[in-house]
C-alpha cells in the first residue's frame, strides 16, 4: 500500500496508528494522496471524509495538549456533523453513520474495531471541554468556542460530567425559553442539542 501511494512505509504506518496526523501533510500532498486513493479504488465517500477525520483530530489534539496552534479549532469554525461523529467514534466508539457498512475486515491479530482513545486521554478530552466552556463564557471568551465545547462535552457520560453538565444546561435554560427568531437561536440549538435524552 505505502509502495502505491507513494510514501514511506514508516509514514503509512504513523498515520494508521495516529502517530502522524494526516493534517500534517503538505496541501499538495494531500491533493496527490487522495487522487492516489481514487485510481486505487479507494471508497469515495470514505476519502471524501479525510477532511472530517482531520478536523476531529485537531480538536482531540488541542485538548489532549498535543497541536500547538493558538487558536483553539473549536474556536475558529463551526464543526461540521460528520467531524462530531469523528470526534464521537474516537471517544466512544460509536462508528459515525457515514461508515457503518464501509468499514474493512477485522485484520488478523490484534486490532483495535475502533479508533477508541484510552479512558485516560477521554477523561482528559473531557475534562478540557469543560475547561473551555466555562472560560469561553466569560466575556470575550468566545460564544463559538462555548456553544461546540459544551456539545462535545455532552458525549461524556460519566457522573460528574452529567452534574456539571445539568448545571451548565441550567444556566442556559432561558435560550430555550425565547419563542419565534432571536439572536441566540445559535445558543439555544446548541443548548438543546447538548441536553441529556
Amino acid at each position: 500500500m505505502a509502495e502505491a501511494l507513494g510514501v514511506d512505509l514508516g509514514t503509512l504506518q504513523g498515520w494508521e496508528s495516529g502517530r502522524r496526523p494526516l493534517a500534517n501533510v503538505k496541501a499538495g500532498a494531500l491533493l496527490t494522496l487522495r487522487r492516489r486513493l481514487g485510481v486505487l479504488g479507494a471508497d469515495a465517500v470514505v476519502v471524501g471524509l479525510l477532511d472530517s477525520a482531520m478536523d476531529a483530530d485537531q480538536i482531540i489534539g488541542a485538548a489532549l495538549g498535543t497541536d500547538g496552534f493558538g487558536l483553539h479549532p473549536l474556536a475558529s469554525w463551526v464543526h461540521t456533523r460528520d467531524t462530531a461523529h469523528m470526534v464521537a467514534w474516537a471517544l466512544n466508539g460509536v462508528t459515525p453513520p457515514a461508515l457503518r457498512n464501509r468499514l474493512p475486515r477485522p485484520r488478523r491479530g490484534p486490532a483495535s474495531p475502533a479508533p477508541l482513545l484510552g479512558a485516560a486521554d477521554r477523561s482528559l478530552f473531557f475534562a478540557h471541554l469543560r475547561e473551555v466552556a466555562e472560560a469561553a463564557r466569560r466575556p470575550g471568551g468566545g460564544a463559538l468556542l462555548h456553544r461546540q465545547a459544551l456539545y462535545l462535552a455532552s458525549y461524556d457520560r460519566s457522573a460528574e460530567a452529567a452534574s456539571w453538565m445539568a448545571h451548565a444546561l441550567h444556566a442556559r435554560r432561558g435560550a430555550l425559553a425565547r419563542r419565534g427568531w432571536s439572536e441566540h437561536w445559535a445558543e439555544a440549538r446548541s443548548t438543546a442539542t447538548a441536553w441529556p435524552v
